[in-house]
């Protein structure tokens, strides 16, 4: 039986282990060393207050039980339509919207129509009264004459 502890090849290996954790090492050492002089040579960083002048800001934060909420910071000026928006001493503002809610809606009438029912109702109304505006315009159906809107089956 061979004697494969004591083979040439196997008198090699811890050799080979020495080099590899020589080089795994070196390779470590060398990556410290370049750190440290990369820290060394990088800029230190100053801090200084800013002095530029403040700008005016507007942040509008969203709408809370019903009021615009938000801050005002700086020398600013904020009209909500024709009233004044003015900040309380913290900075902060809570108005009524006015009139940034308010939904309006214009639909274009053909020419020559003068009623309009909806597709889904059963009554025709003048165009210009407000249950005739209040249908929503891809359900409207318009009419010349209240005889045109008779015939289609609505009633007033």
């Amino acid at each position: 039986m061979p004697d494969i502890f004591n083979s040439k090849r196997l008198k090699c290996f811890p050799m080979i282990g020495a080099l590899f954790l020589a080089t795994i090492f070196g390779f470590l050492i060398g990556r410290i060393v370049h750190i440290k002089r990369s820290m060394e040579m990088a800029p230190t960083i100053q801090v200084v207050d800013d002095v530029r002048p403040k700008q005016a800001v507007v942040v509008l934060e969203g709408i809370r039980d019903g009021k615009i909420v938000g801050s005002l910071e700086g020398d600013v000026r904020l009209w909500i339509g024709e009233n004044e928006v003015l900040a309380n001493t913290g900075g902060t503002i809570s108005v009524d919207p006015g009139p940034l809610i308010v939904n309006e809606m214009s639909v274009l009438v053909p020419q020559g129509m003068q009623f309009v029912a909806s597709k889904r109702g059963k009554k025709y109304y003048p165009v210009l009264v407000a249950a005739g505006q209040s249908i929503t315009p891809e359900n409207r159906i318009y009419f010349e004459s209240a005889e045109k809107a008779e015939a289609m089956g609505y009633i007033q």
